[in-house]
């Protein structure tokens, strides 16, 4: 159930998130609020580790929810932590409706939905982009907020390894995409959307911004 405010639990997790990610990953917030104050916001992102998630929830100076593998909710040892969060699961590999509708209501709520429309960082990986990313930026006219994550090192391949590793992650965040609201979106916009988005986030991947890609 997605709720327009956080309690406790939430607030506390959030705060333990930006401290461990300042001790391990060196993360620092930009200077300068990177979202929207108010209103649905698309945060859209490259993707090549684990920990990816933690280093944008330290930054991104407001609230964020989150996809994540519909196995990895299920889980009972994680499904509290995905619920207090507002986790919304996904079936990978599919066209899950029910996730769609799900990312619709919340960004109809005014929340932030983070993206990596890349998918996966093995596995259900599209170098392009989901078209998914696009649909969502036309269909809800929500401003679409790029960034780029750049890692000093290769993150291991592992959730606990890559979690737990040490490293220096520089997190870039462009200026928001504002499409125009299109009741229903035909595929050639919606391809023309993805890329522009994609584009946006290649733009962020400077020289100096560590390891290639």
């Amino acid at each position: 159930m997605l709720t327009p405010s956080r309690g406790i639990t939430y607030r506390l997790l959030d705060r333990l998130n930006r401290i461990f990610c300042r001790a391990l990953y060196q993360v620092r917030p930009p200077p300068q609020p990177p979202l929207p104050e108010g209103g649905p916001v698309l945060l859209v992102s490259d993707h090549s580790s684990f920990s990816d998630p933690m280093v944008l929830a330290a930054t991104a100076g407001r609230p964020i929810i989150f996809l994540t593998a519909r196995e990895v909710y299920q889980l009972s040892s994680l499904r509290w932590l995905c619920q207090t969060l507002q986790y919304i699961p996904v079936s990978r590999g599919t066209q899950d409706v029910g996730a769609v509708r799900a990312m619709l209501r919340a960004l109809g709520q005014g929340e932030v939905i983070a993206i990596f429309p890349e998918g996966g960082i093995v596995e259900y990986r599209e170098e392009r982009g989901y078209l998914g990313v696009g649909y969502l930026a036309l269909k809800t006219g929500a401003p679409v907020v790029p960034a780029s994550i750049a890692w000093d090192k290769a993150r291991p391949l592992s959730l606990v390894r890559s979690l737990l590793t040490p490293g220096k992650a520089l997190v870039q965040y462009g200026a928001p995409i504002v499409l125009q609201a299109v009741g229903q979106p035909e595929r050639e916009k919606i391809s023309l959307a993805t890329d522009r988005i994609m584009r946006a986030i290649r733009d962020l991947r400077s020289p100096e911004a560590y390891a290639p890609r």
